[in-house]
């Protein structure tokens, strides 16, 4: 999402989103680069918004307990200073608290979803060990090595973290960013959609 309030409010309208009924489960990342973090900070606050932690969040985290000389202050940072001081240890507070991955229970099944990507291959076995901690938030091996296995203990899994032209599967991991700050373009997919296209297109003998 990376700040991109509007287009994400834009995208909810245009699949029919129903807060009332409906729930949005976010792969991370939703601050810095656009113009609206603030705003997207906010959507914690909603009792239909669900996330997990992206590596920006983590490098805010970071940054705060680093200190004013961290880089991250002069560059992806530069929107803090909306902020006050309280305002900013509260939100940093609040993004300490995010999972780093989620395990969605769905009918006949389980989705895994994490910022970046997969770690081992056993989502139940690895998601929660120390290692998998920076692999979640930071990894790009998947998409680049494109592994040969599924991961096991889910159906399949949801990521962010690197931008695509187009969403991708590589086995049963789905990547969706599709670089919103940049293309104007934000991937919202409904999980029954994606679980008849993951039996129709991805799940081979």
């Amino acid at each position: 999402m990376h700040g991109c309030y509007k287009l994400l409010k834009k995208e909810l309208r245009n699949v029919g989103f129903n807060p009332k009924k409906d729930r949005l489960f976010s792969v991370g990342d939703i601050i810095d680069r656009g113009p609206d973090s603030v705003k997207c900070l906010k959507l914690l606050d909603e009792t239909w918004f669900h996330m997990v932690r992206g590596n920006h969040e983590q490098m805010l985290i970071e940054a705060y307990r680093m200190g004013p000389e961290h880089s991250f202050w002069k560059s992806y940072g530069k929107w803090t200073k909306k902020l006050s001081k309280s305002e900013l240890a509260d939100w940093v507070k609040r993004l300490e608290d995010l999972p780093i991955a989620i395990t969605l229970a769905v009918k006949n099944g389980a989705v895994g979803i994490c910022h970046a990507e997969t770690h081992g291959r056993n989502w139940r076995k690895s998601r929660d060990k120390f290692e998998s901690i920076n692999v979640m938030l930071w990894g790009r091996r998947i998409l680049r090595n494109k592994p040969d296995f599924r991961v096991k203990g889910v159906d399949f899994t949801l990521h962010g973290h690197t931008p695509l032209r187009q969403p991708q599967w590589v086995k049963n991991r789905y990547f969706m960013d599709t670089g919103a700050c940049i293309s104007n373009t934000l991937t919202i997919v409904k999980i029954k959609d994606l679980q008849k296209e993951y039996k129709q297109r991805c799940k081979t003998p």
